[in-house]
Formats: C-alpha cells, sequence, structure tokens
C-alpha cells in the first residue's frame, strides 16, 4: 500500500510487516506472562531453558534445506556459542531474575531500554548518523521509561 508522501516520494507501508509485529508484540507479552507465572513455582535458569528449547523445537523446521556448513568453521561455532549463551541464555535468565521483582508490565516496558541502548551503541562504536527520527525515538523512549520509573514514586510517597 503506498500512500501520497512529501513532494514526489511515496511512503510505502507494508501491512504484512505490521500485521507481524503486532504478532510478535503479543507473542512477548504471552512469553513475559507465562514466564512469570512459572517463576512462582520454578528456577529462572530452568524456566529459560524450557522456554527457549521449545521455541528452538518450534524453529526447527527451518533449517530443512538450509545451508549449514559454516556451522563447521570455527567462526561459526563461535557465533553461535556467543548468540546462545550471551545474547539467550545469560540476558533472558537475568530478564526471568528481573521478571521476579517487578510487575509483569513495568519488565516489559523497561526492555525498551533494549533497542535504545543497541542504537546509542550503533552511534557510538559503529559510526552510525543519529538522525532527527532516531533522536525523536530515543527521547520518546526515555520519557517513557522515566514515567514509568516514577509512578510509583509518586503513588506511594516515602514516609520519613
Amino acid at each position: 500500500m503506498c500512500t501520497p508522501g512529501y513532494g514526489r516520494r511515496k511512503i510505502h507501508i507494508d501491512l504484512l510487516g505490521i500485521f507481524l509485529a503486532i504478532c510478535a508484540g503479543g507473542s512477548y507479552a504471552i512469553f513475559t506472562t507465562a514466564s512469570k507465572e512459572l517463576l512462582e513455582e520454578h528456577a529462572p535458569e530452568a524456566v529459560m531453558a524450557v522456554t527457549f528449547c521449545l521455541g528452538a523445537l518450534f524453529v526447527l523446521p527451518l533449517l530443512i534445506g538450509a545451508d549449514l556448513r559454516w556451522l563447521t568453521q570455527t567462526s561459526g561455532l563461535l557465533v553461535v556459542l556467543h548468540l546462545g549463551v550471551i545474547t539467550a541464555a545469560f540476558a533472558y535468565t537475568l530478564f526471568a531474575r528481573g521478571l521476579q521483582l517487578v510487575p509483569i508490565a513495568t519488565a516489559a516496558t523497561l526492555t525498551l531500554g533494549e533497542p535504545l541502548t543497541a542504537g546509542l551503541l550503533g552511534v557510538f562504536f559503529l559510526h552510525e548518523p543519529l538522525t532527527k527520527v532516531a533522536i525523536a525515538g530515543i527521547s520518546m523512549i526515555l520519557v517513557g521509561l522515566v514515567i514509568l520509573s516514577t509512578e510509583k514514586l509518586r503513588a506511594n510517597p516515602a514516609v520519613t
């Protein structure tokens, strides 16, 4: 779907992309809610291990016909270990530990800091341009995080 844009350019809106983004957000909400409930009775490491193993089983059919020769190389194996151990196992175990301490809505909202951090790392270490749109996005995320973190303080002022 194309809509009139600025000047001669048209803005392309990918409805499938929007639908898939909504599905991803819904899936993340389900994952977070289910994890929170499981954490009431099980250790964070166990919850994340089972969750990610089930997720791996669901995407396993996507490997049918894929060229996996890169896994036999040292660099490929190191990439898999990094992605599996650091970016998934370690990060989500920390997420689960945090989920034990805060409400689901707070945990899900605080994860907005993840793309913010990734974007800033890209700017500072990969020298990506910091556009006006990126600055606006960063500002909105920061404002949202500040509102979220100060909401409880306003609702329950500390007694001194």
